[in-house]
């Protein structure tokens, strides 16, 4: 039996590094920078970002400054970028801790600057460009402007120019607009007289669907964890995350009573129903309530009634050895996160971040 009685998550890390082989092959002359943040997509960023840099990973990239000095203070040595806006309170802290730093205006580059003079050290910028998304970027137009100031400044290196695709996967016309719109902000700045060594764009999405659109470096995150949500462009990538649980008690329903909270599901037979150990609390997704299942015993057993906090009831009418204490799969075998994510109307990335952390994991090498 499992150390872990109640629920826990296997990641196989020689996965990661089989994935990152892969895309790494599938790049000519490219950089990989394997994306990490959110905990890396729940697999655990320390073991992740060591078994995706071990494997050929050039670059790692993490949402916020906090994830980069959690990976700094695990003595992970790779190259680390911030892709989202930091507070002028975290520029020392990026600085000190040799982040590489995205901004999108000259007030963040300033500070930035002035945090670098104050540790003593050069800090590495990139400047996103906002090309569609409008969430963070400085306006294309700009970006020749603002890339001149920035080189301008002292203790700072303009290293990077970089941004992101809204649905690479899905809107191959905007996705060029995008890339059109990009390419004429990197033709201003190399007008302007200001080298940036760095030129990336391409996502997982991209990677896969526009190739011809990585330039310098790709930012890969789902992918090297071995999930797609692109159809049709499929790679031969090995699932890292295996989520289980364990049935916790199994009860005899006879036909016409109800299952859970507020009564949604009424048994149309005498059924037997099995209490498994994790809930909404872990990560499990509540809109699975009477539509989603588990497998137990190589056989999919149906979700019954409301997901509850700790516990979900499923269906092992059809399961007959089923006993207390056998494992049940949530996300594996059978039961892949790309599947969940279209039950219920999102993405993998969400399915597998929103593990919690009172979920242990189990490291497989």
């Amino acid at each position: 039996m499992s150390e872990y009685p109640r629920t826990w998550a296997e990641i196989d890390l020689s996965a990661i590094q089989h994935n990152v082989r892969v895309l790494r092959e599938r790049l000519t002359g490219a950089r990989l920078a394997v994306v990490v943040k959110a905990d890396a997509y729940g697999h655990g960023i320390v073991p992740a970002s060591r078994a995706a840099s071990a494997a050929g990973a050039d670059w790692l990239a993490v949402a916020t400054v906090h994830e980069g000095v959690a990976l700094r203070e695990a003595d992970i040595e790779a190259p680390i970028l911030v892709l989202s806006p930091f507070l002028s309170m975290e520029a020392e802290q990026a600085v000190f801790y040799g982040l590489r730093a995205s901004v999108q205006d000259l007030e963040a580059a300033e500070a930035l600057s002035r945090a670098a003079a104050h540790v003593g050290r050069e800090v590495a910028i990139h400047l996103k460009v906002d090309t569609g998304m409008h969430r963070f970027g400085a306006p294309p137009q700009e970006a020749a402007s603002l890339a001149v100031s920035i080189a301008k400044l002292p203790h700072v290196r303009l290293e990077g120019i970089w941004t992101h695709f809204a649905w690479s996967a899905g809107a191959p016309e905007f996705t060029a607009e995008q890339f059109g719109a990009f390419q004429a902000a990197i033709a201003a700045i190399q007008d302007a007289g200001v080298h940036v060594p760095i030129r990336h764009c391409s996502n997982s999405g991209a990677l896969l669907k526009h190739p011809d659109m990585t330039m310098d470096l790709a930012r890969v995150g789902i992918l090297a964890y071995g999930v797609s949500h692109v159809r049709g462009a499929e790679l031969p990538l090995r699932r890292a995350l295996t989520w289980k649980s364990r049935i916790m008690a199994i009860r005899r329903v006879p036909k016409g009573d109800t299952v859970g909270y507020n009564m949604t599901w009424r048994a149309d037979r005498d059924s037997s129903i099995a209490t498994v150990g994790i809930g909404y609390g872990d990560g499990y997704h509540r809109l699975l309530s009477n539509q989603g299942w588990m497998m137990i015993k190589g056989s999919p057993a149906p979700v019954r009634g409301l997901v509850c906090m700790d516990q979900v009831m499923v269906d092992v009418t059809e399961i007959p050895g089923a006993l207390v204490g056998d494992e049940v799969t949530l996300i594996g075998e059978g039961v892949a996160a790309e599947q969940i994510a279209e039950l219920v109307g999102t993405t993998p990335h969400e399915i597998t971040t929103r593990i919690m952390s009172r979920v242990p994991r189990q490291y497989i090498y």
